[in-house]
């Protein structure tokens, strides 16, 4: 008996054995892709992979080897690509470098590696430049470290230290970097300048006399015309640009102390305007849009558009060109993007009880005669039921106490990238067939079935809406269905009876601030009972006599979801979002600027008021005498003694269109306060000042009052037909406030307006 014993133990201990060897020989198939794998798992990438392969050249022809290999291929590379690229943006570009090669060394074609490592070395480039920009900017050189930096920024929009040096140099820029007069030394230094009714030709003379500085004049130009302007210890530069302005003239530089000057007309332009030719990539935003912004705002002169490479070509001035550089770089941006991390939790619970005796329900029983004996219709014929053939009853009664429960969990963790209003759509679930029944007609009727497919589970529909401070607006629609039964219809056709429940909201969360939506429940309870009648209602022994079948089923959805932004649209300050632009006709000139000096330092008169033989006299001597010297001046000395009240109007002006009239004190002490009175025809003109329509206004100027020493009237014409009409001033009166003695004031010419 013993013996038995031990042969059964033995046999049962090969068993297990041989089914260990088996469970190990089909679990691993191959040692090298076992450790393969878990090497992986440990993080030693190369070594995991070299078993891998290893894998692979033994059993060349295992499918699931060679698929488990470029997965987990695929898995590795995406993951040092994700450390490389986050060690790159982070600025850490040793180690991103280092990242890069290990992906090389692995696949040494990878194009993302390679390049990742190009952008390593533009990286470096552009730091380098930075750094040399900083360098001009803590030289005081504005201009050229931003143009420096816009370059950079044209190439990469998103370089930190580029954007970070650009909102420094905003605070300091005062101008557009343009071309500019910087040529010697000569062009920076401030002389003062007064002339009244002098040749362009001798103001030209003084200034290359002054500053060594040579001017060509084109065979058109006039240069007998006669200006007015009284400047005091101004650069060269400045009033060189106030003069050209004035006159209607224009530069052009020929060398680096020599300009030519010219009429600054559209014929003249063409001539000698220089045209730059220059191509902008745009990354981002589409070309075409980017174009009609440059067409609408910079007028540019030719542009080729190539959506192909979704780049454009534009042949303008240098200051055209450089304005749109600044705007190609505000608006060529990337999309922002968000990451959703989304947990969606399916919880369902099923519990099934099957309870109570069940007793035989039924009993049949057939008539025919006298019963045979021997039968059972013969033994209960005895007790008075004669003529009984057959009688018939369940002869087996059952107790059930059956429990069922069933619990199913669904979660799904999906994660999806997606960029700025667009919509993300998830679904975690399956496609139900259901079939319709198609009968074709003729002699014998063909009945096909079409399935159509529907999706059945959890559907999850996002659109986020990024804002410029970091919040996430979500539009979620959410979908969970299950299927209850199927229904048979004509033909053998199915249809599904499909439970739904949707929800649907907007909400706005911070960056990776999780948002919980629960509450979807979906609870059934059922119960079925039955039992002998009777004494399934008498109470005490229904539960004792009734069979009873509950199924309570309870289902509930819960939904995760954390945004997280990816890339966000810088904010840009309001130095970088607005900037000079340039006048109507020229976009991106420098604007007409003089520097700060003091009282009475500058006035401009219109030609023709006043001799121009006395103050041309001995301008020459004077003037070159005044850079050396403290000599008074005796031009501005009869012009302070003088103020002069100047008036400007436009000569032509359309029919019910508004114009401006400026009055002007020039020549004044700084304690001199002028009343005078304006009138006008209050049937032609309408002053729109708010004032009254009698065709007078008393304007008040001086530096103490509101007003200063200039203000500005503007008129609307009411006339119904063309006319001429004038404008004058009358009863100037001037008192000097230290002395309390009345002043001469010269009082300007009438303006004579033609209304067309």
């Amino acid at each position: 008996m013993r013996s038995w014993r031990i042969i059964v133990l033995i046999i049962l201990f090969i068993s297990i054995a041989g089914c260990a060897v088996n469970n190990r020989t089909f679990g691993t198939r191959n040692i090298a892709f076992d450790d393969g794998q878990k090497l992986i798992a440990q993080g030693q990438f190369e070594s995991g992979l070299a078993k891998l392969e290893q894998a692979r050249r033994e059993e060349p022809e295992n499918q699931e080897i060679h698929a488990v290999a470029v997965r987990l291929g695929e898995e590795v590379i995406a993951k040092l690509q994700f450390d490389a690229e986050s060690l790159r943006l982070s600025g850490d570009l040793e180690r991103a470098e280092k990242a890069f090669q290990r992906i090389l060394n692995l696949y040494p074609f990878n194009e993302r590696a390679k390049a990742g490592l190009e952008l390593i070395a533009l990286e470096r480039r552009h730091i380098a430049a930075v750094d040399v920009a900083r360098a001009l900017l803590a030289r005081n050189d504005v201009l050229g470290a931003e143009t420096m930096v816009r370059a950079i920024l044209q190439e990469n929009s998103e370089q930190l230290h580029a954007r970070q040096l650009i909102s420094e140099i905003n605070s300091r820029l005062s101008r557009p970097e343009v071309t500019d007069l910087a040529l010697e030394s000569a062009f920076k230094k401030a002389i003062t300048m007064e002339f009244k009714d002098t040749d362009l030709r001798t103001v030209f003379e003084l200034m290359s006399r002054t500053a060594g500085i040579n001017f060509v004049f084109d065979k058109d130009l006039r240069q007998d015309a006669k200006i007015s302007i009284f400047v005091r210890q101004n650069t060269i530069e400045d009033i060189l640009k106030l003069i050209l302005t004035t006159n209607q003239l224009a530069y052009k530089v020929l060398n680096s102390n020599s300009l030519l000057i010219y009429p600054n007309t559209p014929a003249k332009l063409k001539d000698y305007q220089e045209l730059v030719v220059r191509s902008f990539q745009i990354a981002h935003t589409d070309v075409k849009q980017m174009v009609a912004m440059v067409r609408g705002i910079v007028k540019a002169k030719d542009i080729y558009v190539n959506e192909q490479l979704n780049l454009f070509i534009m042949r303008d001035t240098l200051e055209a060109i450089r304005l749109t550089e600044r705007l190609v770089s505000l608006n060529d941006y990337a999309e922002p993007e968000v990451m959703l991390e989304v947990t969606i939790l399916d919880i369902t619970r099923t519990n099934s009880f099957l309870l109570g005796p069940n007793f035989p329900q039924s009993l049949q029983f057939n008539y025919a005669g006298n019963a045979v004996a021997g039968t059972a219709a013969a033994l209960i014929s005895q007790f008075g039921f004669s003529g009984l053939s057959s009688f018939g009853m369940t002869s087996q009664a059952k107790i059930d106490f059956l429990q069922n429960f069933s619990a199913g969990d669904i979660l799904a963790n999906p994660r999806i990238r997606v960029n700025n209003r667009e919509k993300a759509k998830i679904h975690v679930g399956t496609k139900e067939p259901f079939f319709t029944a198609n009968v074709a007609a003729g002699v014998a009727a063909i009945v096909t079935s079409t399935p159509t497919f529907i999706d059945l589970g959890v559907k999850l529909d996002v659109e986020p809406r990024i804002g410029i401070n970091n919040d996430i607006t979500l539009k979620v629609t959410l979908e969970v269905s299950s299927l209850l039964s199927t229904i048979t219809g004509p033909g053998g056709a199915t249809a599904p009876r499909v439970g739904t429940r949707n929800a649907e909201t907007l909400l706005t969360v911070k960056d990776g601030e999780t948002q919980i939506i629960a509450g979807l429940l979906d609870n059934r309870d059922r119960r079925d009972m039955k039992g002998l009648a009777g004494l399934f209602n008498i109470p005490g022994l229904d539960r004792l006599t009734s069979n009873q079948d509950i199924q309570r089923t309870k289902n509930e959805v819960v939904l995760l979801i954390t945004p997280r932004i990816i890339r966000n649209l810088p904010k840009p300050i309001n130095l970088e979002n607005e900037h000079h632009f340039g006048t109507a006709s020229e976009a991106g000139k420098l604007p007409v600027v003089i520097q700060k000096t003091a009282a009475q330092s500058l006035a401009i008169a219109p030609a023709g008021s006043g001799s121009g033989s006395s103050t041309a006299r001995g301008l020459d001597a004077f003037a070159a005498a005044r850079e050396e010297s403290d000599i008074p001046n005796p031009f501005a000395a009869a012009a302070a003694m003088t103020p002069t009240l100047t008036m400007q109007a436009p000569t032509t002006v359309g029919l019910d269109k508004e114009f401006s009239v400026n009055v002007r004190l020039v020549g004044a002490k700084p304690m001199v306060n002028t009343e005078l009175q304006l009138n006008y025809e209050s049937s032609v003109l309408e002053a729109l000042d708010g004032g009254d329509k009698s065709g007078t206004r008393t304007i008040r100027l001086g530096r103490d009052q509101t007003t200063g020493l200039a203000t500005q009237i503007r008129f609307k014409v009411i006339a119904a037909n063309p006319s001429i009409t004038e404008i004058n001033i009358q009863n100037a009166t001037a008192e000097d406030l230290e002395t309390g003695e009345s002043v001469d004031v010269m009082l300007p010419a009438t303006a004579t307006v033609n209304i067309k």
